[in-house]
């Protein structure tokens, strides 16, 4: 699975399904994507190798099984820079009232080390070509107000405000509709 997208251009960059991905390299992606950061939360953060494949192998069960604390079932592949590992992204596939009208159906995390290099726009970039052949017609994305990096990311891929600045346990988000029809 390798694009070529637009200015990308890279064939090194890439995301794989994580159930091709559970190795040490991407175990420690993990440790540099912060535990808690604006909003989202890492699991993997701070856990031992056996524990990290335990919670990946739930995750990958997740494609298939609802999770029914979110009602939902996700996808999950990793970002790759040749066989660096950059970061996570998620696609909720399963839609219900709440994803489909308030719910982020896209998310993203990129280590700390690798910020600041375009990898979050290239990461959602992807995101959306998964999405699309999923057979989504659009996408909802929420982003904390204070995350200006990752609202600049949703806006450059068409992100459209729908809800602004909700109420949250971490302040004011707000929510962005990117259309993913050819229409």
């Amino acid at each position: 699975m390798c694009y070529t997208l637009g200015k990308i251009e890279n064939k090194s960059i890439k995301i794989l399904p994580l159930k091709e991905c559970i190795t040490k390299d991407v175990y420690e992606m993990y440790q540099d994507i912060p535990k808690e950061e604006i909003g989202s939360v890492n699991k993997l953060n701070g856990l031992s190798f056996e524990e990290f494949k335990v919670i990946c192998n739930d995750y990958i069960k997740e494609e298939k099984e609802i999770n029914e604390h979110l009602n939902t079932t996700t996808s999950r592949y990793i970002l790759f820079d040749g066989n660096k590992p950059i970061g996570e992204v998620g696609i909720r596939t399963t839609l219900n009232d709440f994803w489909i009208n308030k719910g982020s159906q896209i998310y993203y995390k990129i280590r700390k080390s690798e910020r600041g290099k375009s990898y979050g726009n290239t990461i959602l970039k992807l995101a959306l070509i998964e999405a699309k052949k999923i057979g989504f017609k659009k996408v909802r994305i929420n982003c904390n107000n204070k995350n200006i990096a990752s609202k600049n990311i949703i806006i450059k891929n068409g992100g459209v405000v729908d809800i602004d600045s909700y109420k949250t346990n971490e302040g004011f988000s707000s929510s962005y509709i990117i259309n993913l029809s050819d229409e």
